[in-house]
């Protein structure tokens, strides 16, 4: 059976986080930021429109960069938009979604200093759109689904991970060049896709901390043409850009741990990555919460695949502690994880997405990271239907980026959390995207 992945039409934010900077006479350029597109040590913040018309086509998309600076990102209503259509490779077709929601990374894949964009469009063909001094620039086509972007190999150059034929996983080991061709290509087979059971590349991260991301794979059943996952299996990436297989992770309950989304960043500073895991509702044809609760939860790393001193985390909306008191609204609690580093201490800090039951008001609950792990106590509440974190204006602490009512509000990040004034708003509808785009304004979605 084919491997199925749904795209979503919703305006999206791709937005990778992770800052660095420089001295304080401002960043060195190319300095390794894992979202700066044009290589001056700022952050860039990328967004499109899955859903956005093209020249007549529906649903063909497009995506859009806004510059990072000292002041964050820059106020105007004129970004850098790039579709299909401009990448020399033939139009794009109705439902292509370019830029999707889940279907877009950015990784400096081809080793120049600048970060690149890696979408799918349509089901089978990936796009690389290249960072320049200029933004992004002229790209390359693979085939694939549901690019991952990673060290695999523990060499610094990004590698790319994609879905290749029914059950099969192809790893392709950076430097690329620019017409797309990785350094070296392997694979992993996957268990064999059956009507009832289904197993996909979820995230990337180094949760054995020996310098190589490692693969996790959600596996579950199906429903509805998409994966309800009820396992995670880690698979060790090595030094020869192969994954070997690992253990199936442990959840708070001694169960499987799984979850909706998964999320990979180092929330103690042990130097095993953790993995953060939604899980406010599943699908059986009928939605319902799963069992013990909306939740969120987390693993975290060790030496093993899974840490042996830290018990997992569980937190619920009856969890003591934080910022904003529940009940909260039917399957929303724990939805939409993003990680990363508000206030700079080197701990990642964990978001998600909750609706007050009260007066139905969308909420992002931020978490700091700590010593011990995620900590309830100092966490933060802000209106916001999803969330990302990126440093764009070069401090080293990233902002919180939030979406709602066709709107984005960047919220400057900084050693006491983030402010709740935004530094910046923009709202879709305003963006001037040229004559040949139609249909956007709403729906703005965050994605890791």
């Amino acid at each position: 059976m084919k491997r199925s992945h749904v795209v979503g039409a919703a305006l999206v934010l791709l937005l990778a986080a992770c800052g660095s900077g420089g001295s304080g006479e401002g960043p060195a350029r190319h300095s390794g930021v894992r979202s700066d597109i044009d290589g001056d040590g700022y952050g860039d913040l990328v967004f499109g429109d899955s859903g956005a018309t093209v020249n007549g086509k529906y649903a063909a998309g497009f995506a859009a960069v806004l510059r990072g600076s000292a002041k964050g990102p820059e106020d105007t209503d004129t970004p850098q938009v790039v579709t299909q259509d401009q990448l020399g490779f033939g139009k794009a077709g109705q439902g292509g979604n370019f830029g999707g929601s889940g279907t877009s990374v950015i990784a400096d894949l081809d080793g120049d200093g600048r970060a690149d964009l890696v979408t799918q469009a349509g089901r089978r063909t990936i796009f690389v759109v290249w960072g320049s001094d200029k933004g992004l620039s002229d790209g390359a086509k693979l085939t694939g689904s549901a690019p991952l972007t990673g060290d695999v190999d523990g060499d610094g150059h990004a590698d790319l991970v994609v879905n290749s034929d029914e059950d099969t996983v192809r790893i392709q080991l950076g430097p690329f060049s620019r017409e797309g061709t990785p350094r070296r290509t392997t694979s992993l087979d996957l268990p064999p896709s059956t009507v009832s059971h289904l197993a996909v590349p979820a995230a990337l991260g180094d949760v054995t901390g020996d310098g190589k991301d490692d693969l996790l794979v959600s596996s579950g059943g199906l429903a509805d043409g998409g994966l309800i996952a009820d396992a995670t299996t880690l698979y060790r990436g090595t030094a020869d850009g192969t994954f070997v297989e690992g253990p199936r992770l442990k959840d708070a309950e001694g169960g499987d741990f799984h979850g909706a989304q998964l999320r990979t960043a180092d929330v103690n500073k042990d130097g095993y990555a953790d993995v953060v895991a939604g899980l406010a509702c599943e699908m059986r044809g009928d939605p319902f919460p799963p069992e013990g609760g909306s939740r969120l939860e987390v693993v975290y790393g060790g030496r093993s695949g899974q840490s042996e001193k830290l018990k997992p985390l569980r937190i619920t909306e009856k969890t003591a502690g934080l910022p904003v008191q529940g009940p909260f609204g039917y399957c929303s609690f724990g939805s939409r994880p993003a990680v990363g580093d508000v206030n700079g201490d080197g701990y990642a800090d964990v978001a998600f997405a909750a609706e007050t039951e009260k007066g139905g008001k969308d909420t992002v609950i931020l978490l700091r990271g700590g010593a011990d792990g995620l900590m309830t106590d100092g966490g933060q509440a802000v209106p916001g239907l999803t969330a990302m974190m990126l440093d764009t204006n070069g401090d080293r602490a990233a902002e919180l980026v939030t979406t709602d009512e066709g709107k984005v509000e960047v919220l400057r990040g900084g050693p006491d959390g983030v402010e709740t004034a935004p530094m910046l708003t923009v709202y879709g509808a305003n963006l001037d995207l040229g004559p040949d785009i139609t249909g956007t304004g709403r729906g703005f979605r965050p994605v890791g």
